[in-house]
Parts: structure tokens; sequence; C-alpha cells
């Protein structure tokens, strides 16, 4: 590593599937960016971690997430109640994923229309689950990579 640090993604997952969870934790375990911060089970826990309230209070302990895994179906607050409340919060850098089991075009509209990023039906297959995973890993070093700009050489070369 050349003495350098490499950029982790702190990871909010919040499905009510516990197999899900754990499935999506094993292959998040095979990333070297991707670390799963919490997982939690209903949308209300979802705002009281982003909140940093209950039994989220220590920000030392719940860091605020570069990701949330939000599955849309979940008890107490769905998805949707999910991102309605953060579309009227100050979390810019938060990417927000729709990971779910629908594949209705409403669906994704709504959840697109309310702020999510992506929209990503649960893959169906071990496989399929660690690609995507590598390919949010991806998503999210495109995000902080900066952009190289080359000198504009056509101007400056008519100028001599």
């Amino acid at each position: 590593m050349n003495g350098q640090t490499e950029q982790q993604f702190f990871v909010l997952v919040a499905d009510d599937s516990e197999n899900d969870r754990w499935l999506l934790s094993l292959a998040m375990g095979r990333t070297a960016r991707l670390r799963i911060v919490a997982e939690v089970t209903n949308g209300a826990d979802v705002i009281a971690y982003l909140q940093g309230s209950g039994r989220f209070a220590q920000r030392e302990k719940f860091p605020l997430p570069d990701l949330l895994l939000l599955d849309l179906a979940m008890p107490v607050k769905n998805g949707f109640e999910v991102l309605t409340w953060l579309r009227r919060q100050p979390l810019p850098s938060l990417k927000v994923v729709v990971l779910t089991d629908s594949m209705n075009p409403e669906h994704i509209k709504r959840a697109l229309d309310l702020g999510a990023d992506h929209f990503q039906v649960k893959p169906a297959s071990n496989g399929e689950l660690e690609s995507m995973v590598f390919a949010l890993e991806e998503s999210m070093l495109k995000m902080i990579r900066p952009v190289l700009r080359r000198p504009h050489t056509d101007a400056v070369a008519g100028m001599t």
C-alpha cells in the first residue's frame, strides 16, 4: 500500500431480511473499500441512525455512512418513507441505492423521483451479488476521483 491509506466507504444496510443482510455482508467482505458500519431492519432505525439519535447517538461508534443500501419493503417505515425523509435532510454526500425485490416500474420511478441515486433489483445469485457490490465500490471511487484536465492546446498553438 506504499504507506497510503486506501479510501474506505461506510455503508449502512437497511433490510428486514436477515438472509439478505448476511449475503450482502459476505459479498462486501470481499471488497477492499466498502465497510458495513451498521445493519438495520426497519425504516425508523435508518432515520434514527442518520440523525444520530436513540441507540445510535454515539457518532464515533455509528459514523455517518457514505452509502445507504435501502430495501423498500421494511416494517415501521418503508423505503419510500425513508426517501421522503431524506429529501429534507442536509446529507449531500450520502449515496442511496435502493436494493429490493420489486421490479415494478412505478416503484423504480417513485424511488428515483424521491432522490435515490440508483435502483437495483436484488441479484438472484451470489455471483451476481458480488458483481453488484464490486460495481458499487467502483461507483463510489468515481465520485471521489479528481477530474484531470488537460491544457487546451488548440488556443495556445495559434499564438506563436
